[in-house]
């Protein structure tokens, strides 16, 4: 069997298990909070219980400390930013010019899929905001161009190459762990972003990783017509037509034309990008959202267009809103059991300087899984990486990135922030699931020999 029937192969066997044992993210926001809970109260059993509260009372304060967090909440509120300015740059006129014209391109199924991986994976390197819209956006758009032609497509598969973008956002500009260490680390100081993201390490993962996922979702795609798997029309309307209003005034001219959006986002823009190059502020996440909250005013046109594309991105926010106190509170019963030091040392305990990148992927992988947050997961699993690596002589620039990719790979597998592309194009989390778990095996192997090659 040649190498691409076996990869297509694995990808439909996944994808049938997952669209019948994978639930909704929120059910499966619940069920880890059960399972991480019943796991830290039996720690707690064993090695004992701090103080006098005992196990599950342990468990359920830091669960409750960590889920009404202001700090938490505070963070919650930036990621919902991140996605609803990431998502009003992606329906602004020129982004939507830019998707019509390549959706019309691809001729075939599988370079229709290719397609929409390369893309994703590009907007995620700039912003993951912007990755996690434009690649559902491309793919329902190149879904409409394809019935049209009478073009057969994978639909589903097409949506989990939209999401491809996840498994290597943190390696680009708005990586949370890179922009965090940038600011000033308390253990190893501050570590600019030419020594992360613009290192040699990551010059080198990245363009592997992005030619990894688009020839796996292409060879995923099936040559046989009758394997293929077509939308329904009513999964991508017609794009919503912009108002066009009369200016009929003063207050009218402000919310209508363009020029009062361009000069507010012009400034704004210039603004934030002279206070990130003097120093005065840095360059992490809050200012990302305000670069790009400004960009998306430039591009909307109108003050007005840009308020209504916020609020359409809002409700995809939704899910997010929801599910992000939950994961706190996931990470607040790991915390308070020692649940993330158990983990993280007990893989440090198996390595050394060369092989500690690989466990730091690791790690970083597995407790994505239970807490689905780059940043919040950097602020525990941070300084514990860190001092571990510093003791075994690793250089912190290689434990950083080797955080990131671990932390973007189980991403393939975790379906909390493709919520907001499943509502663009109509799926469901088991639909793509089974096809980004191919990702994430392929992921696990390259990633690791590139850890070990460099070290």
């Amino acid at each position: 069997m040649y190498p691409r029937a076996v990869i297509a192969k694995l990808g439909s066997v996944l994808s049938r298990f997952a669209a019948r044992w994978v639930p909704d993210p929120f059910v499966l926001a619940l069920g880890l909070s059960l399972l991480v809970f019943v796991v830290g109260v039996l720690r707690l059993h064993v090695t004992g219980a701090p103080g006098d509260d005992g196990p599950v009372w342990t468990a359920l304060v830091g669960w409750a400390e960590e889920f009404t967090d202001s700090a938490g909440l505070a963070f919650a509120l930036q990621m919902a930013l991140v996605l609803v300015t990431g998502h009003a740059m992606a329906m602004s006129p020129p982004v939507q010019r830019a998707i019509q014209l390549v959706a019309a391109a691809p001729n075939s199924a599988a370079a229709a899929t290719g397609m929409v991986a390369a893309v994703a994976c590009a907007a995620a390197l700039v912003h993951w905001g912007l990755g996690a819209i434009t690649g559902a956006l491309l793919a329902r758009e190149i879904g409409r161009h394809a019935q049209s032609r009478g073009v057969a497509l994978h639909y589903p598969l097409m949506g989990a190459a939209a999401y491809a973008g996840m498994a290597i956002w943190h390696a680009g500009l708005s990586g949370s762990a890179p922009l965090v260490v940038a600011e000033g680390d308390d253990l190893v100081g501050t570590i600019p972003l030419s020594d992360t993201l613009l290192s040699g390490l990551n010059l080198l993962v990245l363009p592997v990783l992005i030619v990894l996922a688009v020839g796996l979702f292409t060879m995923l795609t099936p040559r046989r017509e009758a394997e293929l798997v077509s939308p329904d029309p009513a999964r991508f309307p017609p794009l919503r037509e912009r108002e066009a209003r009369p200016i009929d005034g003063p207050v009218s001219w402000l919310h209508e034309s363009f020029v009062p959006g361009l000069v507010v986002g012009a400034v704004g823009l210039t603004t934030v990008l002279a206070l990130v190059v003097t120093g005065r502020i840095g360059f992490d996440i809050g200012s990302v959202n305000m670069m790009f909250l400004f960009t998306g005013v430039i591009l909307q046109g109108g003050l007005r267009h840009y308020v209504e594309a916020i609020a359409d991105g809002a409700r995809g926010a939704g899910a997010i809103i929801l599910q992000f106190p939950l994961y706190f509170g996931i990470l607040g019963i790991m915390k308070a059991t020692g649940m993330v030091d158990w983990i993280a040392r007990g893989m440090v305990s198996l390595s050394s300087e060369a092989t500690f990148p690989v466990l730091a992927f690791l790690s970083a992988g597995v407790v994505n899984l239970l807490v689905p947050s780059g940043g919040g997961q950097w602020a525990v699993q941070g300084d514990i990486l860190l001092g571990a690596g510093g003791e075994l002589g690793v250089d912190p620039a290689t434990t950083i990135m080797a955080f990131a990719y671990g932390d973007a790979w189980t991403n393939t597998l975790q379906p909390f922030w493709a919520l907001p592309l499943l509502g663009i194009m109509g799926l469901r989390a088991g639909e793509i699931i089974g096809y980004t778990a191919v990702l994430f095996i392929a992921m696990g192997l390259v990633v690791p020999a590139m850890l070990l090659i460099a070290a």
